[in-house]
C-alpha cells in the first residue's frame, strides 16, 4: 500500500461507496471499534444513510489506492445535525493510516464546509482514554469543555468571528 498522504482524495461520500464503507468497518481494530464503533453504532448509522435515512448527515471519505490500484478508505468523517449552528462530528481513520495526518485533513474538510455554510463551530465527544483522538482534536483547535452526560469528554471547535 502506498501511504502517501498527498495522494489521498477527500470527497463527500456517495451511494456508490457502500462497499468501501463496509470494507472500512471490517478492517477496524479493537481499539478503534471500542472508541468509535461501540455496539456497531457508527457502522449502523452510516449504513442507514445508504438506505435513505439520516438526511441530517454529511459524510466525507479519504480515498487511497491499494496495491492493486483499487480504491479503499483511509478514513472518514461525518457531521450530523448538519443544519444546526453547531453540528456534531464523528471521525475514524483506517488502522494502516493512523499517524499519517489523515484525521487532520478530514477535520479540515469538515471545518471548511461548516464555516462556508455559516456554522458557529463543531462539537464532538470522545472516550476519556482516547489519547490519540484527544491529541488530534486539540491540535485542530478543539477545546475540551468538560465531561458530557455519557461520561466522555466534550470538545468544541469555535469558529472565529461568528
Amino acid at each position: 500500500m502506498n501511504y502517501n498522504i498527498d495522494e489521498l482524495e477527500i470527497r463527500q461520500m456517495t451511494q456508490n461507496d457502500r462497499p468501501l464503507i463496509e470494507a472500512f468497518f471490517a478492517q477496524m481494530g479493537e481499539e478503534s471499534a471500542s472508541f468509535f464503533n461501540r455496539g456497531r453504532g457508527n457502522e449502523l448509522r452510516t449504513l442507514s444513510w445508504f438506505d435513505g435515512q439520516r438526511p441530517d448527515h454529511i459524510f466525507w471519505i479519504a480515498v487511497a489506492k491499494n496495491d492493486e490500484g483499487k480504491d479503499e478508505i483511509a478514513g472518514y468523517v461525518f457531521i450530523w445535525d448538519k443544519d444546526s449552528k453547531i453540528p456534531w462530528l464523528g471521525i475514524a481513520v483506517a488502522e494502516a493510516w493512523k499517524g499519517r495526518h489523515v484525521g487532520r485533513r478530514l477535520i479540515g474538510a469538515v471545518r471548511e464546509h461548516c464555516e462556508s455554510v455559516g456554522c458557529g463551530g463543531i462539537l464532538l465527544t470522545t472516550a476519556q482514554n482516547n489519547f490519540r483522538g484527544q491529541g488530534l482534536y486539540e491540535h485542530c483547535g478543539f477545546e475540551r469543555l468538560g465531561v458530557y452526560r455519557d461520561g466522555e469528554f466534550l470538545y468544541l471547535l469555535r469558529f472565529p468571528n461568528i
